[in-house]
């Protein structure tokens, strides 16, 4: 059983930004995520941070909300609503005091969230460098966060100018792969950061992480997923010390020997069990009644 009776009904961090009567579209199926050809390191990197929280900071990262909330793989979210931000599904006021007074313009004035496979007003050439300082004065002006350091701009920039609109499906299905793909991403991401020297831009992505292992652990919900949850929990606490270890050299082999143990032990486990999880759309539709 996915879960037992009496077990308390389980928390998706996502729902606290979705519309009602869409919480099992949103947490069953995503857009799908279509990249240009070349999906290397940086790209890659910049794809685990825009799933941070942390990134973003102040009360954005205090609800969870990463720029993925709102654009998921980087494309849109019609199910996004948030009290006091939209005023309908899939819409944000992108000047709205909530997150950062710099940017409050005092009126409440919703937009639709745009598709970011779709072209936008500012340019996307590299050549032209217009991303990053648009990218930069999002992260923080209008959600009060931490000044993102130019690799972490950089790999940003280059994850938005992959995303591109998918040929054949539209959209896919949720399942356990997406977080452990956003792991070996945030993996690419903190390798590439030690070893530029950016060590704030290798805590996001050990962050960026982090996070993704919670998205897990919410899909094992009950008494009976006690082990996969409590080997999620080891995992996040390991990256926690690891993001620590200030030596390039010791923080990239720490970082291989976490994979490592990862998939041979916790990563297997959780593919035995996800038939029986929250990742089943059966069950999670009856967990959400």
């Amino acid at each position: 059983m996915a879960a037992t009776r009496g077990d308390a009904p389980p928390v998706f961090e996502q729902l606290r930004w979705t519309a009602p009567g869409a919480e099992l579209a949103l947490l069953s199926g995503q857009p799908a995520a279509c990249l240009a050809p070349g999906d290397d390191a940086l790209v890659r990197s910049g794809r685990a941070l825009f799933g941070a929280p942390t990134l973003l900071g102040g009360q954005a990262a205090k609800a969870g909300l990463s720029c993925a909330s709102c654009h998921i793989n980087g494309r849109g979210n019609p199910h996004f609503l948030l009290a006091g931000v939209s005023a309908s599904p899939g819409t944000a006021d992108v000047t709205n005091s909530f997150f950062s007074a710099v940017r409050g313009n005092a009126r409440f004035d919703p937009v639709v969230i745009p598709d970011l496979a779709m072209p936008g007003k500012i340019s996307r050439d590299p050549d032209t460098r217009a991303l990053e300082p648009f990218i930069r004065n999002l992260v923080v002006e209008e959600f009060g966060g931490q000044e993102p350091t130019p690799a972490t701009l950089e790999a940003l920039a280059a994850y938005v100018r992959a995303v591109r609109p998918c040929t054949s499906e539209r959209t896919a299905a949720r399942g356990l792969d997406d977080q452990l793909g956003a792991l070996d991403d945030g993996i690419a991401g903190a390798q590439l950061m030690i070893g530029r020297g950016d060590r704030q831009g290798a805590a996001l992505s050990i962050a960026a992480m982090r996070h993704q292992l919670g998205l897990i652990a919410e899909r094992y919900a009950g008494r009976g997923f006690a082990r996969e949850r409590g080997a999620l929990l080891t995992a996040s606490r390991e990256l926690r010390a690891i993001g620590e270890i200030s030596d390039p050299a010791r923080f990239a082999a720490a970082l291989d020997r976490w994979k490592v143990a990862f998939d041979k032990g916790a990563a297997k486990r959780l593919r035995r069990a996800e038939e029986r999880s929250l990742y089943d759309t059966g069950h999670l539709a009856q967990s959400l009644r």
